[in-house]
């Protein structure tokens, strides 16, 4: 799509929507693995236009020396919720982008782990054994 046709779409989502009853929100349920939407028409459309100017600069972001993001979000009334922080446009199409793998735990992850309650462990025993010691020393 075109600028002029993606500018045109844009001017009439946001003049059409209202942004002081323009709701939209990210939510992430405590305890579970879901995230939801929640919003109403107007927060759905402009939305749609944030989208819309993002797609329709990701070219200019993309080519940046300075900056390859897009502010988003945090300024907006109209968003709640759980916050988009920035939009980050790339040039890769979806077969192309090298999937982030899972965390593997490795040795070292388990040293630290293992070795930071064998430390809390000790730490406890020597305390037990000092206040033992100096009850036997009091009472003696």
């Amino acid at each position: 799509m075109e600028d002029e046709e993606l500018n045109k779409i844009i001017e009439i989502l946001e003049s059409k929507n209202s942004k002081d009853i323009a709701s939209f929100g990210l939510y992430y349920r405590d305890g579970e693995d879901e995230m939801h939407i929640k919003a109403n028409k107007d927060g759905f459309e402009l939305f749609a236009a944030e989208l819309l100017k993002a797609s329709r600069d990701s070219e200019k972001i993309i080519n940046s020396t300075e900056k390859n993001y897009i502010d988003f979000g945090w300024k907006r009334k109209w968003i709640s919720g759980e916050l988009i922080a920035y939009i980050k446009p790339i040039s890769e199409n979806r077969d192309e982008i090298k999937e982030d793998k899972p965390h593997r735990t490795s040795f070292k992850d388990d040293l630290l782990k293992y070795g930071c309650l064998t430390l809390i462990a000790i730490t406890a025993i020597g305390i037990a054994v000092g206040f033992y010691t100096i009850f036997e020393w009091l009472f003696k």
